[in-house]
């Protein structure tokens, strides 16, 4: 018996939209979503049971109608699922071909000396190791991009 390797016209979708304090980032429709939980990687695919779980710093992907791969690098927020109705509210997103790597690492030693410098200035300090997170996320998902 042959097997198409087509894709599934017919299958079913998820509206996805993808949400920081500037606006939406993402909105368009889906067949999966794959976001960073703080309990693992949690998939999501249309008929998924209601769901609203916490996300960690990490990688939001999103597979497409068409299969083709949007992924973003994000960092902490929520996302939740009802009636294949997929919001991922996160404080940044940023899509990983649009990651300027000469960049992420000037922020990346930035933040070091933030904090090399912060002292007892408790603000400082935790704001600059946020900062070195945030560089240190979007440096991971460039070079595991780039098959580094």
């Amino acid at each position: 018996r042959l097997m198409s390797t087509a894709v599934n016209t017919d299958r079913r979708s998820l509206s996805v939209r993808l949400l920081t304090p500037e606006g939406p980032i993402f909105d368009d429709v889906a067949y999966m979503v794959i976001a960073p939980s703080v309990m693992g990687e949690v998939g999501l695919l249309p008929r998924h049971a209601p769901l609203i779980a916490f996300l960690r710093m990490g990688e939001t992907r999103i597979t497409l109608m068409d299969d083709s791969k949007r992924i973003f690098v994000t960092t902490e927020g929520y996302v939740s699922i009802e009636d294949d109705h997929v919001l991922v509210m996160v404080e940044q997103a940023e899509e990983i071909g649009e990651i300027d790597r000469a960049r992420a690492d000037a922020s990346l030693q930035r933040a070091e000396e933030q904090i090399a410098s912060a002292g007892d200035d408790e603000v400082a300090m935790t704001a600059a190791v946020a900062r070195k997170k945030r560089a240190e996320n979007r440096l991971r998902s460039v070079d595991r991009a780039a098959g580094k």
